[in-house]
Parts: structure tokens; sequence; C-alpha cells
């Protein structure tokens, strides 16, 4: 399974590492773009990529792990 994250907190970080453990992929994005995550991705090895909130919402599953307060920017159409 693809797994895409929007936000790459320690939330994220976490749902990312048990994932890859279990053979999944991750996608994780956050709001200043694919290269602030580059160490991240490194650490976490080849099952995980960086990439734009948009392609990483493309996922088989999406993990929304922003601040409560960030709701409306990263899924406009919600309603917190």
């Amino acid at each position: 399974m693809r797994i895409g994250t929007l936000g790459a907190g320690t939330i994220a970080q976490a749902i990312a590492r048990h994932a890859i453990r279990h053979g999944h992929e991750v996608v994780l994005s956050n709001s200043r773009g694919p290269a602030s995550l580059a160490p991240l991705v490194k650490d976490l090895g080849a099952r995980a990529t960086a990439a734009t909130p948009a392609e990483a919402a493309a996922a088989d599953l999406v993990v929304l792990a922003v601040g409560w307060p960030q709701v409306p920017d990263v899924a406009p159409n919600s309603r917190p």
C-alpha cells in the first residue's frame, strides 16, 4: 500500500516508520516543499519519498497530520 501524509511532523514520522517496517511505501509532504524533507526521506530509506501535498493526497491511504488550526489550509473543503 502507498500511504501519503499531509504533514511531516512527529505523528507523520511515527506512522511512516511503522508503515515502512511493515512493507508499505510512504509519501511525505509538508508546506515547505519536498526538498525540505530530503534528510527525513534519506533517514527513512528506499520506501519513503517526498512530494507535494497534492501528490501525497493521491496515495491509497492519506493521513492528515497537521495541527488543528492548519486543517482549513490543508483541506479547504473540510469543516473543523
